[in-house]
């Protein structure tokens, strides 16, 4: 299962429904979420991201990989010192979690 974020530039319902159509007739799509404010559109599913980017464009849409905020975020810094050995915060940093062996 893979999460794939665009940001595609939609300016009426009308634009909104197309993509989202085009989208949900790609094999393996179980979810579009398309958030029209950020400009953000999420696909989950077992999908490959060149087929999300030719759906995309064929309804006359540009699509950009969605920008991450990595640089901004230290991905070291996952395990609280202050909770006891063994324990560790579930909700993950930056959308990535990092487990101790």
């Amino acid at each position: 299962m893979e999460v794939v974020e665009f940001k595609v530039r939609l300016h009426c319902k009308a634009c909104e429904k197309a993509v989202r159509k085009s989208l949900l007739k790609i094999n393996g799509v179980k979810c579009v979420e398309i958030d029209m404010k950020s400009s953000k559109i999420t696909v989950l599913g077992y999908i490959d991201r060149k087929a999300v980017v030719k759906a995309i464009h064929k309804t006359g849409r540009r699509a950009e990989s969605w920008p991450t905020s990595s640089a901004s975020c230290p991905r070291d810094d996952y395990f609280s010192p202050r909770l006891p050995k063994g324990f560790r915060c579930i909700i993950p940093r930056c959308g990535v979690q990092k487990f101790e062996n």
